[in-house]
Order: structure tokens, then sequence, then C-alpha cells
């Protein structure tokens, strides 16, 4: 080694040290990209079994079985990642499997890149109905890891050798560069903090010294680049979490409203009526129900068919919410051909007021028609029910007897307007 000359030593030197510099910056981007891909994909399976728990908890609670098995299907061919996906009933029994390669078989055991698992639960009671377990394909994070743990390998390998000539050379000869060489041992390429400058000499020192230089500031522009490259896929993961967010938020909003009239549903109304009766019990405001019901509307079915039925109850649920008088007025689909109108700060001879406004327009709409000819004069039955809520009442007491006004309305044959 005595033999060569000492500019060739430098050079390697410097070569070796950059070399350290870089497989070590190198290591750090890796892991971070490392974690922000299984973070991403660890998000994007739980996500997804988020978005889809309150259907199927909605569908298992109306015994919607073959809707679940219809909506799942979809699931599964709308994510080709999707290895595998089983929805086990709380009592052991399987309501739905798939598995992308039949004759495998889940592995519970998995890590959680690959396997997600969430219970299903009734948006009702609260009950655990079920749990389903999805498995995804982890080959490319599989890949990604294999790859970078090969290439880490390799350069710490090759650093570990490097570095190990570069300090030879360093304690036999280059003593006389301990400041170029502290600064290069605490150089940082994220903050970039190499305070030497170009130097003016032209001897041994000076090329070696101008040639650290040149090297730090590729260094500095290809870490600027994987910065820039990591940011945006951070951006990327944040654009798709999002979209994922605004889906589950849409789909929340489904499971409230009624898809035939557009009204909300039975849920939305136990959801409303129990905090309008609190805040009425707070305030010591008297509220009202009005339970109503569409008279002989089996014998629409009957006589013009389920599609002049369904009809008659988009165009009847239109008429009433455009009878409401203010935007704190509260109506929905109860059931079947069945409404209920939440009414704040009424008193029963205002409800009734609002029928008889209900009663008018109907008279007054002459457009229920269907295919073997005009439906006829649709009226209704309705039952009203007020209180001003306070401890001792029951907030289903209201129900029960708006529900049995409407009762006696039908007895006492049909289109008029009852109030207990």
């Amino acid at each position: 080694m005595g033999t060569i000359r000492i500019e060739i030593k430098i050079i390697f030197s410097v070569i070796f040290f950059t070399l350290f510099l870089v497989g070590l910056q190198r290591y750090e981007i890796t892991q971070h990209i490392s974690e922000q891909f299984l973070s991403s994909k660890k998000d994007k399976n739980t996500l997804l079994l988020n978005t889809i728990a309150p259907v199927l908890g909605l569908n298992l609670s109306l015994g919607l079985n073959d809707a679940n098995k219809e909506y799942l299907d979809q699931i599964v061919n709308q994510n080709s990642d999707m290895e595998g996906l089983i929805l086990t009933a709380s009592d052991g029994k399987t309501i739905y499997r798939y598995f992308k390669d039949p004759n495998k078989i889940m592995n519970k055991n998995c890590c959680a890149i690959d396997s997600s698992t969430k219970s299903i639960i009734d948006p009702i009671t609260g009950e655990i109905l079920a749990t389903a377990n999805a498995h995804f394909d982890d080959h490319e994070y599989q890949m990604m890891l294999k790859k970078n743990q090969i290439t880490t390998y390799k350069i710490f390998s090759i650093t570990l050798v490097l570095l190990a000539l570069f300090l030879i050379f360093l304690k036999r000869e280059f003593r006389f560069l301990e400041e170029l060489t502290r600064n290069v041992l605490q150089y940082d390429p994220a903050l970039n903090n190499f305070p030497m400058q170009q130097s003016p000499r032209t001897d041994e020192v000076g090329i070696i010294h101008n040639a650290i230089i040149t090297m730090v500031e590729k260094i500095h522009t290809h870490s600027a680049i994987l910065d820039s490259i990591n940011h945006s896929l951070e951006l990327k993961i944040q654009e798709r979490t999002q979209e994922l967010q605004n889906a589950n938020r849409e789909l929340k909003e489904l499971t409230l409203t009624d898809p035939l009239t557009q009204l909300s549903n039975r849920r939305a109304f136990e959801n409303y009526f129990n905090e309008i009766y609190q805040l009425a019990q707070r305030n010591r405001i008297e509220i009202s129900v009005i339970i109503c019901d569409i008279d002989h509307f089996k014998q629409i079915n009957d006589t013009h068919g389920h599609t002049a039925g369904d009809n008659v109850l988009k165009e009847l649920s239109t008429i009433m919410k455009n009878s409401l008088n203010r935007s704190s007025d509260f109506i929905a689909r109860y059931g079947g051909e069945e409404f209920v109108i939440i009414l704040y700060d009424t008193n029963t001879n205002d409800a009734k007021e609002l029928c008889i406004k209900i009663q008018n327009n109907l008279k007054n709409f002459d457009n229920f028609d269907s295919n073997w000819g005009k439906v006829g004069e649709i009226t209704m039955s309705y039952g009203i029910s007020s209180i001003i809520p306070n401890e001792k009442n029951k907030s289903e007491n209201l129900i029960a007897s708006a529900d049995m006004a409407l009762y006696k309305a039908k007895n006492e044959g049909r289109n008029r307007i009852i109030i207990l």
C-alpha cells in the first residue's frame, strides 16, 4: 500500500466514505417508505371493513341475507387485492365465504397488513351479529420488503468493508485532513450542514476537498428528490383516505333514508325523536306526534298493481312534505303505508290544522294514475297525541297514544282525525 500514490488513496477514501453516507441515507428513506406503505395498506384494509360494516349490520338486523351476499360479491369484485372474505354469525355459522383460491384456508395469525377483522353490530340493539374476516394480497409489500432487505444488506456489507478501509487510510495517511474529516463526519443530508466551500488549492488535498463538496451537493439533490417523492406518496395516501371517508359518509346517509319515498326512514325517526324529546323535556316545551295511514292501500295494490301503489306512496310523500310549515317539522316513513310526523313546540290544535291542510292538499291533487286508469281519490286517517315531557313520562307512551288514536280513526270509518 505504501507504493500507491497519495492522490489515489485520497480518491478511494473519499469514494468509500461517500458511499457510506449514501447507504445510511438510503436505508433511512427505505425504512420510511416501507412504514408509509404498511400504514397505508393497513388503513385501507381497516377502512374497507369499517365502510361495509354498517350495511352488513343493517342487512343482518333485517334478515336480508341475500342482499348481504349480493353486496359482498360487489365488494369482492371491486377490490382486486382481496384474497378472501368470510362473514361468520355469532353462533359460528358461516354466512358468506369467498376465496380467490378455493383451496386456500385463511390464516388467522397473519400479519395485520394482509388480514383484518371487524365485528358486525346491530345498528338498533348494539348486539354483535357477526364477524367479518378479510384477507388481502400482500405480494407487493413482501416484494418491496425483500428487495429493500437485499439492497440494504448489500449496501451495509459493502459500506462496512469500505468504511474499514477508509479508517485505515485515515489513520495512516490522512492526518493532515483532520478538519475535512471532522466536517464530513458531522454532515447530515437532511440538514445539508456541510459548511466548507470550494477550495482554490490545486494539489491533491484541494482536489479531494472539492470532490467531497461536489458529492455532498449531489447527495443533497438526491435527498431532496426522494423527499419530494415521499411527500407525493403521502399526499396520495391522504387523498385515498379522504375518498374512502366520503364514501363511508354517503353510505351512512343512505342508511337513514327510505329509498322509495326519499323521506327519512324509521331508524332516522327514532334518532330524531329521542333527541327532540329530550330537548322538549329540558325546555318544558310541548311536542306533538302525528301517525297517519293511507286508507284502503291494499285495495290500490290489488286493483292497480304494486307499481301504482309505489307511485301513490311517492306522490303522497311529496304532498305531505310540502305541507309542513317549519324547517323543524320532521316527517318519516314509519312502515308500509304509514307515516309519522314530529312537531316541536306544537299543541294538538295546531297539529290538527296540519292534518286538515294535508287533507285539503290531497283533495286538490288529481294525478294518482296507473297503467289501468286513475287510482281515484286518496284519503288518510290521522292519530294525534301531544305532551309536555317530564321525568315521569316515557317517550314511547307518546308514540303509543298517537298509534291508538290512529287505530280509533280506522275503526270509526277512516278519513278522519282523532286526538288522544
